[in-house]
Protein backbone atom coordinates (compact mmCIF):
# COMPACT_ATOMS: atom_id res chain seq x y z
CA UNK A 1 0.00 0.00 0.00
CA UNK A 2 1.29 3.45 -0.93
CA UNK A 3 0.17 6.22 1.43
CA UNK A 4 -0.02 8.94 -1.20
CA UNK A 5 -0.80 12.28 0.49
CA UNK A 6 -1.96 10.63 3.74
CA UNK A 7 0.09 10.65 6.95
CA UNK A 8 -2.00 8.64 9.40
CA UNK A 9 -3.47 5.15 9.50
CA UNK A 10 -6.52 4.72 11.76
CA UNK A 11 -7.55 1.12 12.33
CA UNK A 12 -9.97 -0.57 14.72
CA UNK A 13 -8.69 -3.99 15.78
CA UNK A 14 -9.98 -6.59 18.22
CA UNK A 15 -7.89 -9.47 19.54
CA UNK A 16 -8.71 -12.56 21.53
CA UNK A 17 -5.94 -11.93 24.05
CA UNK A 18 -2.64 -10.18 24.57
CA UNK A 19 -1.21 -11.75 21.40
CA UNK A 20 -3.48 -9.71 19.12
CA UNK A 21 -1.58 -6.92 17.35
CA UNK A 22 -1.38 -4.81 14.20
CA UNK A 23 1.97 -4.35 12.49
CA UNK A 24 2.85 -1.61 9.96
CA UNK A 25 6.11 -2.08 8.07
CA UNK A 26 8.08 0.11 5.68
CA UNK A 27 11.43 -0.84 4.13
CA UNK A 28 12.65 2.69 4.71
CA UNK A 29 11.17 3.48 8.11
CA UNK A 30 11.02 0.07 9.73
CA UNK A 31 8.31 -1.61 11.77
CA UNK A 32 5.74 -0.29 14.23
CA UNK A 33 3.26 -2.54 16.00
CA UNK A 34 0.46 -1.94 18.48
CA UNK A 35 -1.71 -4.24 20.55
CA UNK A 36 -5.29 -4.85 19.47
CA UNK A 37 -7.99 -4.55 22.06
CA UNK A 38 -8.39 -7.64 24.24
CA UNK A 39 -11.98 -8.56 23.40
CA UNK A 40 -12.88 -5.09 22.16
CA UNK A 41 -12.00 -2.91 19.17
CA UNK A 42 -9.09 -0.63 20.03
CA UNK A 43 -8.75 2.57 18.00
CA UNK A 44 -5.13 2.46 16.84
CA UNK A 45 -3.38 5.33 15.09
CA UNK A 46 -0.08 5.00 13.19
CA UNK A 47 1.92 7.98 11.95
CA UNK A 48 3.02 7.43 8.35
CA UNK A 49 5.23 9.17 5.83
CA UNK A 50 3.49 10.46 2.69
CA UNK A 51 4.13 8.74 -0.64
CA UNK A 52 5.69 5.73 1.06
CA UNK A 53 5.01 2.00 0.65
CA UNK A 54 3.77 0.19 3.76
CA UNK A 55 2.53 -3.28 4.53
CA UNK A 56 -0.21 -3.80 7.11
CA UNK A 57 -0.44 -7.16 8.83
CA UNK A 58 -2.78 -8.35 11.58
CA UNK A 59 -1.80 -11.08 14.02
CA UNK A 60 -4.51 -12.88 16.03
CA UNK A 61 -6.99 -10.06 15.58
CA UNK A 62 -9.82 -8.87 13.37
CA UNK A 63 -10.27 -5.41 11.85
CA UNK A 64 -13.65 -3.72 11.47
CA UNK A 65 -12.81 -0.25 10.15
CA UNK A 66 -9.69 1.14 8.52
CA UNK A 67 -8.81 4.36 6.73
CA UNK A 68 -6.01 6.77 5.91
CA UNK A 69 -6.22 10.33 7.21
CA UNK A 70 -3.88 13.20 8.06
CA UNK A 71 -4.00 14.74 4.56
CA UNK A 72 -3.82 18.52 4.38
CA UNK A 73 -6.88 18.67 2.12
CA UNK A 74 -8.97 16.39 4.31
CA UNK A 75 -12.01 18.70 4.34
CA UNK A 76 -12.10 18.51 0.54
CA UNK A 77 -10.94 14.95 -0.11
CA UNK A 78 -11.99 13.17 3.06
CA UNK A 79 -10.37 9.99 4.33
CA UNK A 80 -9.36 7.04 2.17
CA UNK A 81 -10.96 3.76 3.28
CA UNK A 82 -8.93 0.58 3.11
CA UNK A 83 -10.60 -2.81 2.81
CA UNK A 84 -8.99 -6.17 3.39
CA UNK A 85 -9.11 -8.83 0.69
CA UNK A 86 -10.68 -11.96 2.14
CA UNK A 87 -8.27 -14.36 0.45
CA UNK A 88 -4.93 -12.56 0.47
CA UNK A 89 -5.49 -10.47 3.60
CA UNK A 90 -3.98 -7.45 1.82
CA UNK A 91 -5.36 -3.99 2.63
CA UNK A 92 -6.09 -1.83 -0.42
CA UNK A 93 -7.89 1.41 -1.19
CA UNK A 94 -11.59 0.90 -1.93
CA UNK A 95 -13.35 2.55 -4.87
CA UNK A 96 -15.99 4.80 -3.32
CA UNK A 97 -18.33 4.96 -6.32
CA UNK A 98 -18.30 1.20 -6.76
CA UNK A 99 -18.67 0.61 -3.03
CA UNK A 100 -21.99 2.47 -2.93
CA UNK A 101 -23.26 1.08 -6.25
CA UNK A 102 -25.48 -1.59 -4.75
CA UNK A 103 -29.29 -1.98 -4.81
CA UNK A 104 -29.37 -2.00 -1.00
CA UNK A 105 -27.43 1.29 -0.69
CA UNK A 106 -28.78 4.77 -1.37
CA UNK A 107 -27.30 6.65 -4.31
CA UNK A 108 -28.02 10.22 -3.22
CA UNK A 109 -28.92 10.02 0.47
CA UNK A 110 -26.05 10.06 2.95
CA UNK A 111 -25.17 6.76 4.61
CA UNK A 112 -22.01 5.62 6.40
CA UNK A 113 -19.20 3.75 4.71
CA UNK A 114 -20.56 0.57 6.27
CA UNK A 115 -22.29 -0.82 9.34
CA UNK A 116 -24.64 0.99 11.72
CA UNK A 117 -25.55 4.67 11.96
CA UNK A 118 -28.33 6.56 13.68
CA UNK A 119 -29.09 10.10 14.90
CA UNK A 120 -27.53 13.09 13.13
CA UNK A 121 -25.50 15.12 15.64
CA UNK A 122 -23.66 18.41 15.65
CA UNK A 123 -25.16 19.78 12.43
CA UNK A 124 -23.68 23.17 11.62
CA UNK A 125 -22.00 25.36 9.04
CA UNK A 126 -18.48 26.45 9.99
CA UNK A 127 -15.87 28.29 7.93
CA UNK A 128 -17.15 27.26 4.51
CA UNK A 129 -18.32 23.70 5.20
CA UNK A 130 -21.45 21.95 6.37
CA UNK A 131 -20.64 19.41 9.07
CA UNK A 132 -22.66 16.40 10.06
CA UNK A 133 -21.70 14.18 12.95
CA UNK A 134 -23.80 11.11 13.60
CA UNK A 135 -24.20 8.14 15.90
CA UNK A 136 -22.18 5.20 14.61
CA UNK A 137 -21.23 1.63 15.35
CA UNK A 138 -18.33 1.06 12.92
CA UNK A 139 -18.06 -2.61 13.89
CA UNK A 140 -21.40 -4.09 12.81
CA UNK A 141 -24.81 -3.51 11.24
CA UNK A 142 -26.58 -3.32 14.59
CA UNK A 143 -26.72 -0.83 17.44
CA UNK A 144 -23.87 -1.11 19.93
CA UNK A 145 -21.59 1.18 21.93
CA UNK A 146 -21.79 4.57 20.29
CA UNK A 147 -19.15 6.61 18.46
CA UNK A 148 -19.58 9.88 16.60
CA UNK A 149 -18.99 9.55 12.87
CA UNK A 150 -18.28 12.70 10.88
CA UNK A 151 -18.91 13.91 7.33
CA UNK A 152 -18.45 17.24 5.58
CA UNK A 153 -20.00 18.94 2.57
CA UNK A 154 -19.69 22.13 0.59
CA UNK A 155 -23.24 21.96 -0.81
CA UNK A 156 -25.40 19.79 1.50
CA UNK A 157 -25.49 17.15 -1.25
CA UNK A 158 -22.03 15.68 -1.84
CA UNK A 159 -20.45 14.39 1.36
CA UNK A 160 -16.92 13.35 2.30
CA UNK A 161 -16.18 11.03 5.20
CA UNK A 162 -13.89 12.39 7.90
CA UNK A 163 -12.18 10.57 10.79
CA UNK A 164 -14.35 9.29 13.60
CA UNK A 165 -14.64 12.11 16.10
CA UNK A 166 -15.66 10.63 19.46
CA UNK A 167 -15.57 7.17 21.01
CA UNK A 168 -17.17 5.35 23.94
CA UNK A 169 -15.34 5.67 27.23
CA UNK A 170 -12.52 3.22 27.80
CA UNK A 171 -14.27 1.77 30.85
CA UNK A 172 -17.15 0.72 28.57
CA UNK A 173 -14.89 -0.77 25.89
CA UNK A 174 -12.82 -2.71 28.41
CA UNK A 175 -15.77 -3.99 30.43
CA UNK A 176 -16.10 -7.16 28.38
CA UNK A 177 -19.69 -6.33 27.55
CA UNK A 178 -20.69 -5.73 31.17
CA UNK A 179 -21.29 -2.04 30.40
CA UNK A 180 -22.93 -0.49 27.34
CA UNK A 181 -23.27 3.13 26.23
CA UNK A 182 -20.90 5.66 24.77
CA UNK A 183 -21.07 9.06 23.09
CA UNK A 184 -24.82 9.53 22.67
CA UNK A 185 -26.53 12.28 20.68
CA UNK A 186 -25.81 15.97 20.90
CA UNK A 187 -25.43 19.22 18.99
CA UNK A 188 -23.07 21.97 17.90
CA UNK A 189 -23.14 25.71 18.44
CA UNK A 190 -20.85 27.39 15.90
CA UNK A 191 -19.23 30.70 16.81
CA UNK A 192 -16.97 32.75 14.57
CA UNK A 193 -13.74 30.85 15.27
CA UNK A 194 -14.79 27.92 17.46
CA UNK A 195 -17.55 25.34 17.73
CA UNK A 196 -19.05 24.22 21.05
CA UNK A 197 -20.29 20.64 21.14
CA UNK A 198 -22.71 19.18 23.67
CA UNK A 199 -23.52 15.49 24.01
CA UNK A 200 -24.85 12.87 26.37
CA UNK A 201 -22.44 10.34 27.85
CA UNK A 202 -24.39 7.18 28.60
CA UNK A 203 -23.45 4.19 30.76
CA UNK A 204 -25.47 1.25 32.04
CA UNK A 205 -25.11 -2.44 32.84
CA UNK A 206 -25.82 -4.63 29.82
CA UNK A 207 -27.91 -6.96 32.00
CA UNK A 208 -30.26 -4.09 32.84
CA UNK A 209 -29.87 -4.64 36.58
CA UNK A 210 -28.01 -1.44 37.41
CA UNK A 211 -28.45 2.30 37.28
CA UNK A 212 -28.56 4.00 33.88
CA UNK A 213 -26.37 7.11 34.04
CA UNK A 214 -26.81 9.90 31.51
CA UNK A 215 -24.86 13.14 31.87
CA UNK A 216 -24.34 16.13 29.57
CA UNK A 217 -20.81 16.87 28.46
CA UNK A 218 -19.17 19.49 26.27
CA UNK A 219 -16.07 19.84 24.12
CA UNK A 220 -14.80 22.42 21.62
CA UNK A 221 -13.00 22.51 18.31
CA UNK A 222 -11.38 25.16 16.14
CA UNK A 223 -10.73 22.94 13.12
CA UNK A 224 -13.48 20.28 13.44
CA UNK A 225 -10.81 17.57 13.58
CA UNK A 226 -9.29 18.01 17.02
CA UNK A 227 -11.33 18.41 20.20
CA UNK A 228 -10.62 19.73 23.67
CA UNK A 229 -10.84 17.51 26.72
CA UNK A 230 -14.49 16.85 27.50
CA UNK A 231 -16.11 18.53 30.51
CA UNK A 232 -19.26 17.44 32.35
CA UNK A 233 -21.67 20.39 32.43
CA UNK A 234 -24.85 18.73 33.79
CA UNK A 235 -24.23 15.79 36.12
CA UNK A 236 -27.62 15.32 37.77
CA UNK A 237 -31.15 15.27 36.40
CA UNK A 238 -33.79 17.46 38.09
CA UNK A 239 -36.29 16.13 40.61
CA UNK A 240 -39.06 14.14 39.00
CA UNK A 241 -37.16 13.46 35.78
CA UNK A 242 -36.85 9.89 34.56
CA UNK A 243 -33.62 8.00 33.93
CA UNK A 244 -34.00 9.04 30.27
CA UNK A 245 -32.16 12.36 30.29
CA UNK A 246 -30.35 13.01 27.03
CA UNK A 247 -29.78 14.57 23.61
CA UNK A 248 -28.92 18.23 24.34
CA UNK A 249 -29.76 20.90 21.75
CA UNK A 250 -28.83 24.55 22.31
CA UNK A 251 -30.03 27.87 20.94
CA UNK A 252 -29.57 31.54 21.77
CA UNK A 253 -32.50 33.82 22.59
CA UNK A 254 -31.46 37.39 23.25
CA UNK A 255 -28.35 37.34 25.41
CA UNK A 256 -29.09 33.94 26.95
CA UNK A 257 -28.23 30.45 25.83
CA UNK A 258 -30.83 27.73 26.30
CA UNK A 259 -30.52 23.96 26.17
CA UNK A 260 -33.37 21.51 25.71
CA UNK A 261 -33.11 17.87 26.81
CA UNK A 262 -35.36 14.88 26.18
CA UNK A 263 -36.82 13.19 29.26
CA UNK A 264 -40.01 12.38 31.11
CA UNK A 265 -41.27 14.31 34.11
CA UNK A 266 -43.49 12.65 36.70
CA UNK A 267 -44.38 9.96 34.18
CA UNK A 268 -45.16 12.25 31.21
CA UNK A 269 -42.90 12.91 28.26
CA UNK A 270 -41.18 16.26 28.72
CA UNK A 271 -38.69 18.55 27.01
CA UNK A 272 -36.60 20.09 29.80
CA UNK A 273 -35.18 23.61 29.59
CA UNK A 274 -31.80 24.83 30.88
CA UNK A 275 -30.17 28.25 30.58
CA UNK A 276 -26.63 29.69 30.66
CA UNK A 277 -24.82 32.98 30.14
CA UNK A 278 -21.41 31.49 29.31
CA UNK A 279 -22.33 28.20 27.54
CA UNK A 280 -20.56 26.20 30.26
CA UNK A 281 -22.51 26.68 33.50
CA UNK A 282 -26.10 25.50 33.07
CA UNK A 283 -29.04 25.73 35.46
CA UNK A 284 -32.39 24.01 35.20
CA UNK A 285 -35.37 26.29 34.56
CA UNK A 286 -38.46 24.06 34.14
CA UNK A 287 -40.02 21.98 31.37
CA UNK A 288 -40.34 23.74 28.03
CA UNK A 289 -43.39 21.56 27.41
CA UNK A 290 -44.99 18.37 28.71
CA UNK A 291 -46.81 15.92 26.45
CA UNK A 292 -50.10 15.36 28.28
CA UNK A 293 -52.05 13.40 25.63
CA UNK A 294 -49.75 10.72 24.21
CA UNK A 295 -48.48 7.82 26.31
CA UNK A 296 -44.74 7.87 25.68
CA UNK A 297 -41.74 6.71 27.67
CA UNK A 298 -39.91 9.97 27.01
CA UNK A 299 -38.97 12.52 24.39
CA UNK A 300 -35.79 11.86 22.44
CA UNK A 301 -33.69 14.20 20.31
CA UNK A 302 -35.65 17.40 21.00
CA UNK A 303 -35.10 20.55 18.98
CA UNK A 304 -36.26 24.10 19.67
CA UNK A 305 -35.99 27.14 17.43
CA UNK A 306 -37.44 30.47 16.39
CA UNK A 307 -38.92 30.23 12.92
CA UNK A 308 -41.00 32.65 10.83
CA UNK A 309 -42.16 34.69 13.82
CA UNK A 310 -43.11 31.63 15.87
CA UNK A 311 -41.31 29.13 18.07
CA UNK A 312 -41.11 25.50 17.07
CA UNK A 313 -40.30 22.45 19.20
CA UNK A 314 -39.85 18.96 17.78
CA UNK A 315 -39.38 15.75 19.69
CA UNK A 316 -39.34 12.02 18.98
CA UNK A 317 -41.84 9.83 20.85
CA UNK A 318 -40.01 6.88 22.39
CA UNK A 319 -42.10 3.76 23.02
CA UNK A 320 -45.22 5.08 21.30
CA UNK A 321 -47.72 3.68 18.82
CA UNK A 322 -50.28 5.98 17.23
CA UNK A 323 -53.85 5.25 16.11
CA UNK A 324 -52.61 4.25 12.64
CA UNK A 325 -50.27 1.62 14.08
CA UNK A 326 -47.12 3.64 13.41
CA UNK A 327 -44.28 3.30 15.92
CA UNK A 328 -42.14 6.04 17.45
CA UNK A 329 -43.31 8.99 15.42
CA UNK A 330 -41.95 12.50 15.94
CA UNK A 331 -44.21 15.41 16.90
CA UNK A 332 -43.90 19.13 16.26
CA UNK A 333 -45.37 21.97 18.33
CA UNK A 334 -45.85 25.55 17.12
CA UNK A 335 -46.42 28.39 19.55
CA UNK A 336 -45.05 31.43 21.32
CA UNK A 337 -42.20 31.90 23.79
CA UNK A 338 -43.89 32.94 27.03
CA UNK A 339 -42.38 32.91 30.51
CA UNK A 340 -39.63 30.65 29.20
CA UNK A 341 -42.14 28.03 28.09
CA UNK A 342 -43.61 27.12 24.74
CA UNK A 343 -47.26 28.16 24.70
CA UNK A 344 -48.47 25.61 22.15
CA UNK A 345 -50.92 26.85 19.54
CA UNK A 346 -50.86 23.96 17.06
CA UNK A 347 -49.13 20.61 16.57
CA UNK A 348 -48.78 17.73 14.14
CA UNK A 349 -46.71 14.75 13.03
CA UNK A 350 -43.27 15.56 11.70
CA UNK A 351 -43.12 12.79 9.06
CA UNK A 352 -46.00 10.51 8.11
CA UNK A 353 -43.84 7.64 6.84
CA UNK A 354 -42.66 6.54 10.31
CA UNK A 355 -39.09 5.72 9.19
CA UNK A 356 -37.76 9.22 9.98
CA UNK A 357 -36.58 9.88 13.55
CA UNK A 358 -34.21 12.03 15.58
CA UNK A 359 -34.43 15.13 13.38
CA UNK A 360 -31.89 17.89 14.05
CA UNK A 361 -31.80 21.38 12.57
CA UNK A 362 -29.42 24.31 12.22
CA UNK A 363 -29.58 27.82 10.77
CA UNK A 364 -27.42 29.23 7.99
CA UNK A 365 -27.86 32.30 5.78
CA UNK A 366 -31.51 32.77 6.67
CA UNK A 367 -32.48 29.14 6.20
CA UNK A 368 -33.47 26.62 8.86
CA UNK A 369 -32.25 23.25 7.60
CA UNK A 370 -32.89 19.86 9.15
CA UNK A 371 -31.77 16.28 8.58
CA UNK A 372 -33.44 13.19 10.00
CA UNK A 373 -32.28 9.63 10.58
CA UNK A 374 -33.93 7.04 8.33
CA UNK A 375 -34.08 3.92 10.47
CA UNK A 376 -35.27 0.33 10.30
CA UNK A 377 -38.04 0.55 12.88
CA UNK A 378 -39.95 -2.49 11.60
CA UNK A 379 -37.08 -4.97 11.33
CA UNK A 380 -36.90 -4.95 7.53
CA UNK A 381 -33.17 -4.44 7.11
CA UNK A 382 -31.39 -6.87 4.77
CA UNK A 383 -27.86 -7.69 5.91
CA UNK A 384 -25.12 -8.19 3.35
CA UNK A 385 -21.35 -8.10 3.68
CA UNK A 386 -20.06 -4.55 4.16
CA UNK A 387 -23.59 -3.19 4.00
CA UNK A 388 -24.99 -0.34 6.06
CA UNK A 389 -27.99 -0.02 8.34
CA UNK A 390 -29.21 3.55 8.68
CA UNK A 391 -29.05 6.63 6.48
CA UNK A 392 -30.17 10.26 6.41
CA UNK A 393 -33.00 12.15 4.75
CA UNK A 394 -32.39 14.75 2.11
CA UNK A 395 -31.69 17.98 4.01
CA UNK A 396 -34.98 19.84 4.37
CA UNK A 397 -35.78 23.53 4.67
CA UNK A 398 -38.33 24.34 7.37
CA UNK A 399 -41.04 27.00 7.47
CA UNK A 400 -44.16 27.79 9.48
CA UNK A 401 -47.26 28.67 7.45
CA UNK A 402 -50.69 29.17 9.02
CA UNK A 403 -49.58 27.40 12.18
CA UNK A 404 -48.31 24.35 10.31
CA UNK A 405 -44.81 23.03 9.72
CA UNK A 406 -43.82 22.94 6.05
CA UNK A 407 -40.77 21.04 4.79
CA UNK A 408 -39.21 21.04 1.34
CA UNK A 409 -35.98 19.42 0.09
CA UNK A 410 -33.14 21.92 -0.10
CA UNK A 411 -32.77 23.43 -3.55
CA UNK A 412 -29.22 22.06 -3.86
CA UNK A 413 -30.57 18.52 -4.38
CA UNK A 414 -31.65 19.54 -7.88
CA UNK A 415 -28.00 19.55 -8.92
CA UNK A 416 -28.31 15.77 -9.11
CA UNK A 417 -31.18 15.79 -11.61
CA UNK A 418 -30.30 13.94 -14.78
CA UNK A 419 -32.05 12.56 -17.83
CA UNK A 420 -35.84 12.92 -18.05
CA UNK A 421 -37.26 9.48 -18.82
CA UNK A 422 -40.96 10.37 -18.90
CA UNK A 423 -42.97 13.54 -19.34
CA UNK A 424 -46.72 13.68 -19.87
CA UNK A 425 -50.11 14.67 -18.54
CA UNK A 426 -53.77 13.76 -18.74
CA UNK A 427 -52.97 10.06 -18.85
CA UNK A 428 -51.83 7.11 -16.81
CA UNK A 429 -48.10 6.44 -16.89
CA UNK A 430 -46.00 3.30 -16.76
CA UNK A 431 -42.22 3.50 -16.58
CA UNK A 432 -40.38 0.29 -15.83
CA UNK A 433 -36.76 -0.91 -15.81
CA UNK A 434 -35.54 2.44 -14.45
CA UNK A 435 -31.79 2.06 -14.50
CA UNK A 436 -30.22 2.42 -11.07
CA UNK A 437 -33.59 2.76 -9.29
CA UNK A 438 -32.71 6.32 -8.26
CA UNK A 439 -35.15 8.88 -9.60
CA UNK A 440 -37.32 11.91 -8.86
CA UNK A 441 -40.95 12.20 -9.92
CA UNK A 442 -43.18 15.28 -9.86
CA UNK A 443 -46.95 15.14 -10.26
CA UNK A 444 -49.34 18.08 -10.40
CA UNK A 445 -53.13 17.75 -10.26
CA UNK A 446 -55.93 20.12 -11.30
CA UNK A 447 -57.99 18.87 -8.36
CA UNK A 448 -57.80 16.12 -5.76
CA UNK A 449 -57.44 12.91 -7.80
CA UNK A 450 -57.71 9.31 -6.61
CA UNK A 451 -54.67 7.34 -7.72
CA UNK A 452 -52.29 4.48 -7.01
CA UNK A 453 -48.59 4.93 -7.79
CA UNK A 454 -46.43 1.82 -7.68
CA UNK A 455 -42.95 2.92 -6.56
CA UNK A 456 -41.22 -0.40 -6.04
CA UNK A 457 -41.74 -4.15 -6.31
CA UNK A 458 -39.47 -7.07 -5.57
CA UNK A 459 -40.30 -10.77 -5.31
CA UNK A 460 -43.83 -10.37 -4.00
CA UNK A 461 -43.10 -7.17 -2.06
CA UNK A 462 -44.31 -3.72 -3.09
CA UNK A 463 -44.55 -0.10 -2.00
CA UNK A 464 -47.15 2.30 -3.37
CA UNK A 465 -48.45 5.80 -2.82
CA UNK A 466 -52.26 5.75 -2.70
CA UNK A 467 -54.85 8.52 -2.60
CA UNK A 468 -58.53 7.61 -2.21
CA UNK A 469 -61.42 8.15 0.22
CA UNK A 470 -59.15 7.10 3.09
CA UNK A 471 -56.68 9.85 2.22
CA UNK A 472 -53.09 9.97 0.98
CA UNK A 473 -50.89 7.23 2.37
CA UNK A 474 -47.93 4.94 1.75
CA UNK A 475 -48.95 1.28 1.39
CA UNK A 476 -46.50 -1.62 1.73
CA UNK A 477 -47.18 -5.29 0.97
CA UNK A 478 -45.18 -8.42 1.65
CA UNK A 479 -43.00 -6.76 4.31
CA UNK A 480 -43.18 -6.46 8.09
CA UNK A 481 -44.79 -3.02 7.95
CA UNK A 482 -47.72 -4.28 5.85
CA UNK A 483 -51.07 -3.31 7.31
CA UNK A 484 -49.84 -0.14 8.99
CA UNK A 485 -51.49 3.07 7.74
CA UNK A 486 -48.78 5.59 6.82
CA UNK A 487 -51.23 8.43 6.19
CA UNK A 488 -50.49 12.10 5.49
CA UNK A 489 -52.52 14.73 7.32
CA UNK A 490 -53.67 16.60 4.21
CA UNK A 491 -57.19 17.18 2.92
CA UNK A 492 -56.31 17.09 -0.77
CA UNK A 493 -53.38 16.41 -3.07
CA UNK A 494 -52.45 19.03 -5.63
CA UNK A 495 -48.73 18.39 -5.99
CA UNK A 496 -46.32 15.54 -5.21
CA UNK A 497 -42.55 15.40 -5.27
CA UNK A 498 -41.23 11.85 -4.91
CA UNK A 499 -37.60 10.87 -4.37
CA UNK A 500 -37.02 7.16 -4.91
CA UNK A 501 -33.53 6.06 -3.92
CA UNK A 502 -33.17 2.28 -4.09
CA UNK A 503 -34.12 1.24 -0.55
CA UNK A 504 -35.87 4.47 0.45
CA UNK A 505 -38.61 6.83 -0.69
CA UNK A 506 -39.25 10.40 0.43
CA UNK A 507 -42.55 12.05 -0.47
CA UNK A 508 -43.27 15.79 -0.27
CA UNK A 509 -46.91 16.86 -0.56
CA UNK A 510 -48.29 20.21 -1.72
CA UNK A 511 -44.96 22.06 -1.63
CA UNK A 512 -44.12 20.86 1.86
CA UNK A 513 -47.49 20.62 3.62
CA UNK A 514 -46.52 17.09 4.60
CA UNK A 515 -43.49 14.83 4.20
CA UNK A 516 -43.20 11.07 4.48
CA UNK A 517 -40.18 8.74 4.54
CA UNK A 518 -40.38 4.97 4.11
CA UNK A 519 -37.83 2.20 3.75
CA UNK A 520 -38.37 -0.46 1.06
CA UNK A 521 -35.59 -2.92 0.29
CA UNK A 522 -35.38 -3.79 -3.41
CA UNK A 523 -32.75 -6.31 -4.49
CA UNK A 524 -32.89 -5.17 -8.14
CA UNK A 525 -30.96 -2.25 -9.62
CA UNK A 526 -34.01 -1.45 -11.75
CA UNK A 527 -36.95 0.57 -10.49
CA UNK A 528 -40.47 1.37 -11.59
CA UNK A 529 -43.01 4.20 -11.58
CA UNK A 530 -46.56 3.14 -12.48
CA UNK A 531 -49.35 5.72 -12.10
CA UNK A 532 -52.97 4.64 -12.27
CA UNK A 533 -55.50 7.46 -11.72
CA UNK A 534 -59.29 7.22 -11.48
CA UNK A 535 -59.60 10.41 -13.55
CA UNK A 536 -56.32 10.76 -15.46
CA UNK A 537 -57.62 13.86 -17.25
CA UNK A 538 -57.13 15.73 -13.97
CA UNK A 539 -53.45 14.80 -13.83
CA UNK A 540 -52.02 18.05 -15.12
CA UNK A 541 -48.42 16.93 -15.46
CA UNK A 542 -46.02 14.11 -14.67
CA UNK A 543 -42.24 14.22 -14.94
CA UNK A 544 -39.88 11.38 -14.03
CA UNK A 545 -36.12 11.92 -14.16
CA UNK A 546 -33.01 10.06 -13.07
CA UNK A 547 -30.97 11.22 -10.08
CA UNK A 548 -27.20 11.06 -9.94
CA UNK A 549 -25.05 9.58 -7.21
CA UNK A 550 -23.34 11.70 -4.55
CA UNK A 551 -20.48 9.20 -4.33
CA UNK A 552 -19.07 9.36 -7.87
Amino acid sequence: MNTGKYTCLEIFARGAGAEGRVRVVSEKYGKVEKEAGDGYYAWLKFSLEPWEDYEISCESCEVSFCYLSGNRDILEAGVLFLERDGESGVFAAADRAGWYDHPLREAYHFSPWKNWSNDPNGLCWFQGYYHMFYQQNPHGQEWSDMYWGHAVSRDLVHWRHLPIALAPGQEILESGGELIGGAFSGCAAAREDEVFFYLTRHREASRGDGEMVEQQWMTRSRDMLHFTEEKCVIAQKPAGASCDFRDPKVLEIGDTWYMVLGSALDGRGAILLYESEDMENWRYVHPLLVEEKADIRCFECPDFMELDGKYLAIGAFMGHQDACGRHQMSRYYVGSWKDKRLAVESEGWFDFGSNCYAMQSFAHQGRRICIGWVFDLYGEHIVYENGACGSMTIPRELHIKNGRLYMTPVEEIRRLEGETIYRGGGENAEVRHIKGNAYRAEITCRENVFFNILLGEDEGKSISLVNDREGLRIVTKGVKSEGICFRADVEQVRKLEIFMDRRMVEVYVNDGEAAGTKIFYNTSKEGCFVLRAKEPDNIEGVCVGLMGSIWG
